[in-house]
């Protein structure tokens, strides 16, 4: 009887030790894949985010608008330092923005937008790394734009 005990004991610890194992298989994956989202991520907000914002920025510049872009290893945005009430004569305007932050959670970069003024925000979408662009970045400050200056 206790050579019974002994395999049912040894049959028991073996499946929980392989569900350990597997645990921390799953466990050391994890900051890899959140190490190469980061990096991902911070090259599409410097190489592709940054820049297409801030051709936007010039393109607003040219039409008399005070675009400006800011960024860092967390986040890129563009302000666009007028609001509706500002644009029809009366109120103190607003910063109206378009931001790209990456969500470590979903490894996603996530983009958000306000239209009147700085408090608070509305979700655009969340894209890949890899499936974002200069046109869509682009389209996403046209949107803005359109939002602010187009037809009430």
């Amino acid at each position: 009887m206790a050579k019974d005990i002994e395999q049912e004991l040894d049959a028991i610890f073996a499946h929980h030790r392989a569900r350990l194992a597997q645990t921390r298989d799953e466990t050391a994956g994890k900051p890899a894949a959140e190490e190469n989202f980061a990096q991902a991520a911070a090259a599409c907000l410097a190489s592709v985010i940054t820049p297409a914002l801030e051709q936007m920025a010039q393109a607003l510049h040219q039409r008399g608008v005070a675009a400006k872009v800011l960024s860092d290893e967390s986040s890129a945005r563009i302000d666009i330092p007028v609001s509706r009430h500002a644009r029809l004569g009366h109120g103190f305007g607003g910063y109206p923005y378009l931001r790209a932050r990456p969500d470590r959670q979903t490894r996603r970069i996530h983009f958000e937008r306000n239209t009147a003024d700085a408090h608070g925000s509305n979700a655009v979408g969340d894209y890949p790394a890899a499936e974002i662009n200069a046109e869509l970045v682009n389209a996403l400050v046209l949107d803005l734009v359109r939002a602010i200056y187009g037809p009430l």
